[in-house]
């Protein structure tokens, strides 16, 4: 074979080669949950550092409408994946959608309690006698007793003041309250950026675990393409460890994905930290995106005895490891 033989050769193989990974990216859609912000800084770091392309996946990042929405998109078959809180999934699954969760990705609900550092709060035992703000129709009002029982804080030992989340701000840096039931992006987040301290006691930390946003699939589209969803959720896990590493380019890749975010960059970074907390829960270490049995089963316990959740199928009916990586993916 002479030269210009073997350069032929060589492109010819090229152009096959390309023509074979073009053929073989397979695409994928998936709707998050809200506009995009610090919950989805993961994805958008797969997605820049190639983590999804090296795995032959064209994966297209569509902004949601709310969990409910995103989890119905996923069980109508409009959305191949959806990033949804574990109980709207979950109520869809007990009333029918073919949907599974095959990974979750905020193993720890943000919700909690949230006060002033100079308030005198420290821990759960210190709230009784305080008042208490939350807000009417919000997915943390069954919690809050549920959390007070766990902490054997009596209910009459605190006043719940119901409140709009709007007015949650104001009554607490007002004194109107000395803590609201809430997500720390919603209040410790907004504080910080007034100049005044505050922290938050986590219901998850403290007797109510609550798995918050996961991954879900529609059953008969995993068993289509299983190994699809496979190199999917692995490239998702190694997309969080690198942002967890470098939150600043995770910021920066989130940001270049959605450029009409109105959140700075500052305020990603600081809601980064709190969503980082709810990947990795138990901190370095912990596998990414896997959530194990006991966890699990907690949270069924909560949902049917707090929630109305139907008891009729075991919890195991609604998740799959199945996806998970061979090789689990662990926090920085």
């Amino acid at each position: 074979m002479n030269r210009f033989t073997k350069l032929a050769a060589v492109a010819a193989g090229l152009v096959l080669a390309s023509a074979a990974s073009a053929v073989a990216a397979e695409k994928l859609t998936l709707t998050m949950n809200w506009r995009a912000d610090s919950a989805h800084l993961g994805f958008a770091m797969a997605q820049k550092n190639g983590y999804y392309a090296a795995e032959g996946l064209e994966v297209v990042l569509q902004e949601g409408r709310g969990s409910g929405v995103a989890a119905q998109l996923v069980a109508t078959g409009q959305s191949d994946l959806g990033l949804a809180d574990a109980g709207a999934i979950l109520n869809a699954a007990s009333k029918g959608a073919p949907i599974k969760i095959v990974s979750t990705i905020w193993k720890a609900g943000q919700f909690g309690i949230n006060f002033l550092d100079s308030s005198g709060i420290k821990s759960p035992k210190d709230l009784a006698g305080k008042k208490i703000a939350v807000a009417p129709g919000a997915a943390v009002v069954p919690l809050v007793p549920l959390f007070l029982k766990a902490n054997g804080i009596p209910e009459s030992s605190v006043t719940i003041v119901s409140a709009a989340q709007a007015a949650s701000l104001g009554l607490l840096t007002s004194g109107g309250v000395d803590a609201v039931a809430e997500t720390p992006e919603n209040i410790v987040v907004p504080l910080a950026a007034q100049g005044r301290k505050a922290s938050v006691i986590y219901f998850y930390d403290n007797g109510v675990p609550l798995i918050s946003l996961s991954l879900v699939a529609r059953d008969d589209k995993l068993a289509a393409r299983p190994d699809v969803y496979r190199k999917f959720v692995a490239a998702t896990a190694k997309g969080w460890e690198a942002a967890i590493k470098d939150p600043s380019a995770s910021v920066d890749a989130l940001k270049a994905l959605f450029p009409d975010m109105e959140k700075s960059k500052e305020d990603l970074l600081k809601g980064a930290v709190y969503s980082f907390a709810s990947v990795c829960p138990a901190g370095k270490g912990d596998t990414i995106g896997a959530t194990k049995p006991e966890v699990w089963q907690k949270t069924y316990e909560v949902m049917t005895t707090a929630m109305g959740f139907p008891t009729d199928k075991p919890i195991t009916n609604y998740y799959t490891n199945a996806y998970l990586p061979a090789t689990p993916v662990l926090c920085p």
